[in-house]
């Protein structure tokens, strides 16, 4: 019997990230003592990485290159899944907080609603993958974002045909994900081989839970295992960020509402019914699969302990990121058996 394509899927969330990335430096940690091998890295044992947004992020971690000892590229990581996890903890703060815009009692918002400066985040990202190129990731990967100068979704990948005539730094992928409105401005990027331009914004925007695209790109594609794998070749797993849990209040005066409520609610609505909608079909989908119905799993924080975690998706205070890896501890032992028996599937 054949490998099943290993996928992995990372939601969108801000500052949240720290919560996929504490399950993932869990999973890296079992692979490693499986294994026997302490060099074993995320990207030895998922074929397929989709992330948007702090996902999307966490995707480019994964899956940047590394070198060995006589410098020539292998198709060794560059990161371990602790180091991903650091860059929420140790540079969320400098990255968010510390650039956060001077509001002038609340003016200046009347002609630059963005809350926060890109110059850390642009000289972080810079730090960590350097020139890197999409092209050069060591597994293939989907990213998203939304493309206003076209006005559509955008994805890009890095295993796509050459003759499309795209490759990007992973720096500027990663920026035009992330580029959420009202928090950084729109990523203004070039493609490095026509030097077409692009002004992206977050990919969240469209595609806060990526499964179901990762589903769809992998069934284009040719893997070594497989090629054009259906569900049942498949083995996926979704970490989400605790961000579809919401609270509408005064529903038996919701025929009232006024603009601004409805301008509150409006995008957690659509957010939180995009969450469930991707999470059901996914379920559904691996549910008619005879003996693959565990071949799908989504780890979330579970709605009855959801935590006290700021609603703010740019907190990246360390009073925050504690409450966020406290609620990622708690979501990690809640999905500890279900992680374990994918973790063996991935092994087999």
């Amino acid at each position: 019997m054949s490998k099943k394509v290993r996928i992995l899927s990372l939601d969108g969330g801000g500052t949240r990230g720290v919560i996929p990335a504490t399950i993932l430096v869990y999973v890296e940690e079992q692979l490693k003592k499986k294994s026997g091998n302490p060099n074993t890295k995320l990207a030895d044992y998922f074929d397929f990485v989709a992330g948007t947004s702090t996902g999307g992020m966490l995707a480019c971690f994964y899956l940047a290159p590394g070198f060995s000892d006589d410098q020539d590229k292998t198709s060794t990581a560059k990161f371990e899944a602790t180091q991903a996890l650091d860059f929420y903890v140790q540079r969320g703060n400098d990255i968010f907080n510390k650039s956060r815009k001077n509001n002038w009692l609340g003016l200046r918002s009347l002609i630059d609603a963005t809350k926060f400066s890109p110059i850390m985040l642009d000289n972080v990202l810079l730090e960590v993958f350097g020139n890197t190129r999409m092209t050069e990731l060591i597994r293939p990967c989907l990213v998203t974002t939304y493309n206003m100068k076209t006005t559509s979704p955008f994805f890009f990948n890095s295993h796509e045909d050459t003759d499309k005539q795209r490759d990007f730094y992973v720096r500027d992928v990663a920026r035009s994900t992330s580029a959420a409105p009202t928090y950084f401005p729109p990523a203004q990027i070039n493609n490095l081989i026509t030097g077409e331009e692009m002004f992206n914004i977050d990919g969240g925007l469209f595609a806060h839970d990526p499964t179901m695209m990762a589903y769809v790109e992998c069934r284009k594609t040719k893997f070594p295992q497989k090629e054009h794998p259906t569900a049942k070749d498949m083995l996926i797993l979704s970490l989400g960020t605790g961000a579809s849990d919401i609270q509408l209040n005064q529903l038996d005066k919701s025929n009232k509402w006024w603009l601004g409520k409805w301008a509150t609610y409006l995008p957690q609505i659509v957010i939180d019914g995009a969450f469930d909608t991707i999470t059901t079909q996914m379920r559904w989908l691996f549910d008619t699969l005879e003996g693959d119905q565990k071949n799908y799993l989504r780890v979330d924080v579970p709605e009855e302990n959801p935590g006290s975690f700021s609603p703010d998706l740019a907190d990246a205070s360390p009073e925050n990121i504690n409450k966020l890896q406290e609620v990622a501890q708690a979501t990690l032992e809640h999905h500890r058996n279900s992680l374990d028996e994918f973790i063996n599937h991935l092994m087999a």
